[in-house]
This record gives C-alpha cells, structure tokens and sequence, in this order.
C-alpha cells in the first residue's frame, strides 16, 4: 500500500524536553512533570489509501484510544507505547464519503490527553432543493413532496420542524418517499395562515455539516393565502423613506437572478482594509411574469436567500420594507427571510427583452435584459483588469497576498455600433473574471440584469450598468471582429517611444523633452507620416530628469490566473508633468487648460461617427504620488484648426466630465498625517470613451483634447471613506503628478 506522510516536522515541541522541576530545600522531592503532545493535530490521506504518520512525544506510558468507530477501514500499528513515538495510521481504499479517525492519545492512565483527526478524502456530500417553498391547501389534509438534489441517502438526515406563529402540530410527519421527501400536513381549522420550517441536516465523517431548509405556508380554512397584487401596485406602496407592510399581500414573478453567483451586487467597503461581501449574497432579482418591471430582494441573511435564476415564485411581502429610488427609478424589498416565499417551480422560462444600450429605461432596471450589437471596448486582458494585490483574496490571486480584501469590484466598457456604451462592472470573487483566456474579441449580445450601483472606486457608471451571471452573459464572438475601423492608436507599447529611430524617417520625432510629438503607428522609411500625432501641452518640467512621454509602464492587462495583472507586452502611456502645467494661466489665475491633443486628417475618410476611447490613472501605486492631481477631465474637438472647441459627453454617462482615479496604495504617513487606503483610491485603470459626430470626416485638420475639465483637484482625506475631490489648483502649486494612459484609441464606422 502506497505510504502517504503527512507531517511539518517544523512543529516539534520542547515541551517533551522538559526534565524534571526541582526545590532546593531539604527532605524535597522531586517532581515529574507529566508532558503529552502531538506535533500536528489534524491530517490527510488521499482517498486511494496511505498511511498517516503521527509524531507524538510524551514522557510516560501513552494508550492509544478510537474516539470513533473506524471499522476494518482504518487501522492503528500499537495501542500502548512508552515515550516519544512515531505513530502509523493506515487507511483502505475509500469509495464514499468522506471519513475520519478521530484518535486520543492519553498519558499514564489519564494525567494528559491529546487528540489527532486524521481525514480521509472521499466523496463530498451535495445537498440542494431546487424548489423550496411550497403552498398548501388548508381545508384538507395534504401530502406535498419536495424534490431533493443530494447524494445522501434520504433516511440519513436529521428533520427538525420548526412552526412560525402561534399554530403548531400541524405538520404529522416528515418521510422519505421514492426519492422524495413527502411531508404530511393537517387541514387548518383556522383563519390565519400557517408556516413552517423543515430543516435536513446531515453530519458528515468530517464532522461538517450540510443542510437545506424547506419551507411550508399552509394556506387558511377557506384556502386563501392573501391578496395578490400586481408589481406595479407594488411600486405604488414603496415610499423613498421605506414603507413597512403589515398585511398579507402577495406577488408573483420570475427569478431572474441566481444565488450562486457572485456578481448580483456591489460589495461596498466597510473600512479600509474590510468588505461586506454579505451583501452580493443577500440580493436577488424578481421579475414580473411580462418582464415589464423588476425588483431588487434583500435578504437579512445570506442563509435565506436560496432563489436559482428561472424559479416561478409566490412571494409573500407582509412584514418586508418596500423602498423607491430615485435617478433612475428603482424598487427594493427588504427584510425578506426565507419565510416570505411561498411557493417556488423550478425551470421556468425567462422573459426575453431586447434591447439597445440607447433604449434602455428606468423600467427595465433590476429585470435581465439582452445587449443587441455589443462587444468590449479594450479587449485586451481580463474581465476586471486590476491590480490584484488589492483586491478580495480568491483562487484568482491566492499568491498575492501583500494588502487584499481592500477592493471589490471593477467594470469593463461595452459599447456597440452606435457608438453608445455601458459599464459591465464584475466582482472580485467571481474566479472566472481572470482565468487565462481573455475577453471576447468581436461583437454579439450581452445578457445581464440592469442595475443601478454606485461605484466611487472608479467614479461616475453612468445611470445604468448590465451585471451578468456568469462568464456565459458576454455572448460576443470570441473570434470574431470589431464592428469598428481602428484608425489609429497610441497603446504604449515600445516603438511608440523609438524617437532616436524615428528621427531618421521624419525629423518632427526626435525626443525633445517638453515637445515630443508621438506618432500613432510604427513609422518607417517606407511610412514617413503616421495617421495621427499625439501632442502633450504640458510644458512645465518636472523635478524629475525626465519629462513627457518617454517611457511605458506596466498595464493591468494581463489575463494569467496568479499575476498581480501587470502586463510587460501591454504597457500604460506615461506621463509625467507638473500639475501646474495642465492649467493656462494670467497671473495667478486659470484662464484655459492644456492636455493631450491628437491631430490627424480625416479628408479621405466616410463614416457616420468617430469614437475616442481611452483608459487612464492617477499615480505610482503610492500614496505620495496620488494624493494630488486634477480630479475631472473631459474631451473636446475643433474642425476649424482649434480656434474653437466642442464639448463631448461621455458615452456611458452623458456628463461632461469623467473622474480620474489614482492606483491603489498602501497605506503611508505623510507630513505628520496617517493616510488608509481611501474609498475613491481605485484598482486599475478606468475605461472612458467619447462619441465625435460626423462633421469631423471629410476635414483636413481635426483636433481632439483629453484635459482637464475645471480647477478641481484631489487631496487625500484624513478619514478613509473621506471626499478626495475638496481642493482646487493655485498658482504657488509645484507638485509633480504621473498620469497613465492605458491606450488611447480613435476608431470610426
């Protein structure tokens, strides 16, 4: 049989060492300490068998005592031994559950004892109800089956009934019956309605336990459970204060959700370094029959929320809060425990509503919802392109352990042919947001529920955001195409910064420290001139040696499961300049504002829209370099060779402006002050794009600008979950800031 030695020696005890304890007077004793101990108390061995070494050491005579019954599958090599010993347990091959020898180690008939688990793998237990609730008559005595999804034998659970309300005794018997359990009610006599709590729970050889509830509302002598209301009467009791219900109403609709996901809600920050990550697993979707409206349910516990995307649902909301929302229009039930559902099918169909990003409306929020026409905007890296040793400890990033559980969430930007987007935000617990393989490269349907969240993190998403399920809700081609021409690029990658090299072909891009005009794509002796040249009208130098633009930085667009997200073969534009610099001043007074200016001719080219995208960031991944920068940036166009400019809104939010993010930082003392890892300190970097109308095709000089929008600019706050956007820019100001671009991108159709 195949050993199997499970044991860190590292863990040896001195305590055995210990001799004897003394007193220096006359006619003492001596006295034995008596000393017992394991070196590790708890084991494993595969389920092919092995054998587990357990190193006790002890200074007397130890009897070796099963604490459980290990039948012929375990055995031990000795019972009784003097002193320190190495201890075999051997196990038989294990093709059920999971199982355990439990053993006690006791010294000289009783003076010490120590106790080692030694666990052998074997099968898992599964124990899941597909639909939970059931609604019964009350005038008649019933029979109601429960279909359970488990691979524990029905008659090995424990039943506990636990009734809610004053009537009691109602329920006979609870009895496996041809694979189901059928539980057997009396008829109600009374007026009121009856629930009930049937709890299975099953106690594995690991001592683990696994359970499911099942839960029974009876309904009154005349068989009536209470009125049925529609969704939009609902919608007309919720008050924005919270209206409590204190009646027996129901509703009933389409669980469009699923508990098992990971991704049906934003996990806000608690403190600093804490998540509540409760508040994923409390929410669920119901949506109504006709998928007209929806609602957000808010569990108290994750424990009650058992609700699997497709179940029809009866949904009883006496004793729940119902709350209006505003900008967009929204609906929550609240203080829902497992008691509130009635009656759950399984399996049924959910309503199909098609969209475009541009028809959405407040009615479709907390409903799911298909994307017509969509694909990713970036679609290099992850679906959440992050720094990974910020966020929420997972399997995704289990090596990088340096100041997780500070983060959760980031989003992606979709966009479709258009040119309108929408934000796509993902968990960090969600394993499938980074496993090695990317996102989608061409265009399809996105499937998801349409929320509203509000994420400082990454600053304004805009009135709606599309959360999906799983992987499976991006519906794009993986293979396919862009509905987009790429017209030109500047994505940091190394030949963007080959001004030596440049300089042979076309002399406009030798370096020049405050100067330096970036062409778009690699220019050649055969390609003199690029598609677009990138200008920075930061001219004010830095303390550094070097200023703008010359040199990448790593990205956070690396796919690999395990890396902290930092790609070498993707790398940030880099721009380092003074803050000052990005200001047009008279005096001490702004009057204008500089920024990153694109050219580029558009005389040969047709097309309905032009779209800029771009990701950016604040920062070095240090608090010294985040705490100030220009926190709003906008973008704007001219045709007519900048004598005058064009505002853009945000494709995603329709403002004006888009809110600049530092990198996350570790938290630092600076100037006497103790900074913690705020709630607008970001993850990544932030996708932004912007839609030019047609007027800019068929010109010969076309401008477009990223720059700052207005004089506000970041400090960091004393408190973690502070405003950061509180100052504004002077002219005695002399901080430098780096800024990165992840890419910028102009692409028309």
């Amino acid at each position: 049989m195949k050993s199997c030695k499970i044991l860190r020696y590292g863990a040896v005890c001195g305590l055995a060492a210990l001799a004897a304890v003394g007193c220096s007077v006359d006619d003492a004793e001596t006295i034995r300490v008596r000393e017992l101990t394991a070196a590790e108390h708890e084991l494993f061995v595969p389920a092919s068998g092995g054998t587990a070494q357990i190193q006790l050491y002890s200074n007397g005579r130890v009897r070796v005592e099963a604490l459980n019954d290990i039948g012929g599958w375990a055995s031990v090599d000795r019972s009784e031994f003097d002193g320190d010993r190495m201890v075999s347990v051997t196990f038989t091959e294990n093709d059920s559950f999971r199982r355990m020898a439990k053993l006690r180690f006791v010294l000289d008939g009783g003076t010490r004892a120590d106790t080692v688990c030694i666990k052998q793998y074997g099968v898992v237990p599964s124990l899941e109800c597909p639909a939970p609730y059931k609604a019964i008559r009350g005038s008649v005595e019933t029979f109601t089956q429960f279909e359970i999804d488990t691979n524990i034998p029905l008659g090995d659970f424990a039943v506990a009934t636990a009734y809610v309300g004053p009537t009691r005794d109602w329920i006979r018997s609870v009895q496996p019956e041809q694979g189901m359990l059928v539980v057997d009610t009396k008829p109600n006599p009374g007026d009121d309605v009856c629930k009930a709590v049937v709890n299975l729970s099953y106690v594995d050889g690991w001592e683990e336990t696994f359970s499911a509830n099942l839960y029974i509302t009876q309904a009154d002598k005349d068989d009536e459970f209470g009125r049925e209301v529609s969704f939009a009467d609902v919608r007309a009791l919720a008050t924005t204060e919270g209206t409590a219900v204190d009646e027996d109403i129901l509703i009933e609709g389409i669980v469009v959700s699923d508990f098992h996901s990971k991704n049906m809600e934003a996990n806000p920050s608690v403190s600093y370094d804490k998540v509540d990550v409760t508040v994923n697993d409390c929410t669920a979707y119901l949506e109504s029959p006709d998928g007209r409206y929806g609602f957000r349910l808010r569990f108290d516990t994750p424990e009650d929320n058992v609700l699997a995307r497709g179940t029809r649902l009866s949904l009883s909301l006496s004793g729940t809060v119902l709350t209006r929302e505003e900008n967009p229009e929204r609906y929550t039930i609240s203080s829902l425990v497992g008691e509130n559902m009635v009656e759950s099918v399984a399996g049924e169909a959910i309503p199909v509503k098609q969209r475009r990003i541009s028809e959405l409306t407040d009615d479709d929020v907390y409903t799911f919802v298909s994307l017509e026409n969509t694909e990713f905007l970036f679609k290099e890296g992850s679906y959440a392109n992050v720094y990974e040793n910020y966020s929420l400890s997972s399997d995704v990033n289990a090596s990088q352990t340096g100041n997780n559980n500070r983060m959760d969430g980031w989003a992606s930007l979709l966009m479709d042919d258009a040119g309108n987007s929408i934000y796509a935000p993902v968990n960090m617990l969600c394993l499938w947001r980074r496993s090695g393989q990317g996102v989608p490269q061409g265009t399809g349907t996105t499937h998801g529920i349409v929320v509203h969240n509000e994420l400082p993190r990454y600053g304004n998403v805009g009135r709606y955001q599309i959360r999906v399920i799983d992987e499976s809700g991006f519906g794009m081609e993986w293979a396919g195409e862009s509905a987009y021409t790429e017209f030109a690029e500047w994505d940091g990658n190394p030949h963007k910064y080959s001004f030596g090299t440049y300089a042979k072909f076309n002399s406009r891009y030798a370096y020049n420290r405050l100067e330096s005009i970036t062409p778009s794509d690699d220019i050649s002796s055969g390609k003199t001139v690029p598609n677009a040249e990138l200008f920075c009208e930061n001219h004010v130098e830095t303390t550094a040696a070097e200023a703008w633009p010359i040199a990448g930085t790593g990205n956070y667009n690396n796919p690999e499961v395990g890396s902290l997200g930092t790609s070498l073969t993707c790398k940030a534009y880099f721009v380092k300049a003074g803050v000052k610099g990005w200001y047009r001043w008279e005096g001490n007074e702004v009057v204008g504002y500089n920024g990153l200016r694109m050219e580029f001719s558009t005389a040969s080219l047709n097309g309905s829209h032009m779209l800029l995208g771009f990701s950016f960031a604040a920062g070095t991944i240090s608090a010294t370099t985040s705490k100030t920068y220009p926190a709003h940036w906008c973008v704007e166009y001219s045709v007519d060779g900048g004598q005058s400019y064009t505002l853009c809104p945000s494709a995603a939010t329709g403002a004006d402006y888009v809110h600049l993010r530092s990198l996350p930082w570790w938290d630092a003392s600076l100037a006497g002050n103790r900074y913690n890892t705020c709630s607008s300190a970001g993850i990544g970097l932030t996708d932004h794009l912007f839609r030019l109308p047609a007027e800019v095709f068929g010109r010969e000089r076309v401008m477009v600008r990223i720059r700052p929008y207005d004089k506000v600019m970041t400090v960091l706050p004393l408190v973690w979950n502070g405003d950061t956007e509180t100052a504004e820019i002077s002219a005695a100001t002399t901080y430098d800031n780096q800024l990165r671009w992840g890419v910028i991108t102009l692409r028309y159709r």
